[in-house]
């Protein structure tokens, strides 16, 4: 939208709070609860632009299950006592005996979409949450002594053009990650609906002008994680007569690691302590010694499963209706003249393997995981030049941005009065494979709220009067929006990152 199309509404009462939190997503929802648990005379508010919570809707499959235990939720591990447990979610919905009766630790994705949203929503109630609210800028707000106040964030309701213009002593950013699509895809993907990232699945599927029950054409997924096995198992529910083929640069499916060891060292909160003390090589390694209980591996009961239903092909004979290809490349992306869907060519990444070929498909689903580029923390530009990490992380620099332990910022100037800005998901380099997973969230956020800044003595009339420029009460004076938010929908849907 152009400045000159623009219509504001009048901007909102100033008001100051000791949190904001940019995104609601599984880490702001701990946050919030630890927040709310800890701080009971605390003021603070989360931000979101979607009208409501919604928790990898695309992905909740019928027969997809958690990966960790329903103990590591938004609050236990900090406070086995709280509300907002997930034993207190099923007793409020009265299915604790019922779910207890199931004897598994894991339950079903979809029910823990469920157990968030029943948190976000109590958090809204409680005056926690303010959905529908897009920030177009965040500011620094300096005390006459040079030091770094108060952050003011100014954001937009996108149905009404009101704004809004907050500020916070302690700024939380959990953006969360983006599907990451290869460039061979990418460059396609604009003029075809027929290549999506499995992120979308289900409203893509929906989508394809095809009968499922009838359809007899080919559907491909890519990759070998736990999102493009468990479409590939939908999928043969789904359309019992399509011909689908899985392709896969590696050379077999991989378990994921759960054992109780790997677990003890890779996810356990404890163990952010010895990681951030690690050198940088020996981070490194670790990080490749646990990689497989994280990346590209699927549950060992999935596996199993598909590795039955096509043996049982080689029983019957014939032609393969589900192919498992492993060793194998996309070399070629091309839509079909009639949209009715993508060629494509793969070959094998083994010299002695066979040669390559080309088939057509009504859709292509990308199980090519996710990322976190600099460009989903594009909306902070105004303070990275306080912030040398951050600006060093938006240039290009780096391709780490550097948090503290706390998960805290370092200013450049690094007074002790300072305002804080954590960011959340961004540092599994440096804090360990949990960082970007649900299972430290509820100590993590424990962590932060008891490291927040303290807001006595630094929102005084003065400031907030000097940092009040261009906007006047009631109307707005040469505005111009400065950014815009990806809401948090971490993590990403790789085996632990979706749960």
């Amino acid at each position: 939208m152009s400045a000159a199309a623009f219509h504001p509404a009048p901007v909102m009462q100033d008001i100051v709070y000791d949190l904001v939190g940019i995104g609601l997503g599984p880490s702001h929802i701990a946050l919030a609860v630890a927040f709310h648990e800890e701080r009971p005379t605390g003021r603070a508010l989360f931000l979101d632009q979607r009208d409501a919570f919604a928790w990898h809707p695309a992905l909740l499959l019928p027969a997809s299950r958690m990966q960790i235990s329903f103990l590591k939720d938004l609050a236990t591990f900090r406070n086995p006592q709280s509300s907002y447990s997930f034993v207190s979610y099923l007793h409020a919905c009265g299915r604790l005996v019922g779910f207890t009766n199931l004897g598994v630790w894991t339950p079903s994705r979809l029910e823990w979409a469920s157990y968030l949203a029943w948190a976000a929503e109590r958090l809204e109630s409680d005056g926690f949450v303010e959905w529908s609210s897009r920030v177009i800028g965040i500011e620094p707000v300096f005390a006459d002594g040079g030091a770094l106040s108060l952050f003011k964030i100014t954001r937009i309701n996108p149905k009404t053009n009101a704004l809004r213009v907050l500020y916070a002593r302690n700024l939380s950013i959990a953006p969360g990650s983006t599907p990451f699509v290869p460039p061979i895809f990418s460059a396609v993907q604009p003029i075809t609906q027929a290549i999506a990232h499995t992120a979308t699945y289900l409203t893509t599927l929906a989508r394809l002008p095809l009968d499922t029950a009838t359809f007899k054409g080919r559907i491909a997924v890519i990759g070998g994680g736990q999102s493009s096995a468990e479409v590939f198992n939908d999928l043969m529910s789904k359309l019992p007569n399509a011909k689908i083929d899985m392709f896969f640069r590696a050379s077999a499916l991989v378990p994921a690691d759960n054992s109780p060891f790997v677990n003890s060292r890779a996810f356990d909160p404890n163990m952010t302590d010895e990681f951030h003390g690690l050198n940088d090589h020996e981070r490194a390694d670790r990080l490749r010694e646990f990689r497989r209980a994280n990346y590209a591996c699927v549950a060992p009961e999935l596996i199993d499963s598909m590795y039955k239903l096509t043996y049982m092909q080689t029983v019957r004979g014939g032609d393969p209706q589900y192919r498992v290809v492993p060793n194998t490349e996309v070399t070629a992306v091309e839509p079909l003249e009639n949209g009715s869907g993508i060629r494509l060519t793969v070959n094998s990444t083994l010299s002695s393997g066979p040669p390559p070929s080309t088939n057509n498909y009504a859709a292509v689903f990308l199980g090519t995981g996710y990322h976190r580029p600099a460009s989903s923390l594009g909306f902070m530009s105004e303070l990275a030049s306080h912030y040398p990490a951050l600006e060093r992380f938006l240039d290009g620099q780096t391709p780490i941005l550097q948090v503290d332990r706390d998960y805290s910022m370092q200013p450049a100037t690094a007074r002790s009065e300072e305002a804080k800005l954590f960011v959340l998901g961004f540092s599994e380099k440096t804090h360990g494979l949990s960082e970007t997973l649900l299972s430290i969230g509820a100590v993590r956020a424990g962590e932060v709220v008891r490291t927040l800044a303290p807001l006595d003595g630094t929102c005084s009339p003065k400031l907030l009067a000097s940092a009040s420029g261009g906007i006047v009460r009631g109307r707005l004076q040469s505005f111009q929006p400065t950014g815009t938010l990806t809401p948090e929908s971490e993590s990403s849907p790789e085996r632990r990152s979706i749960v």
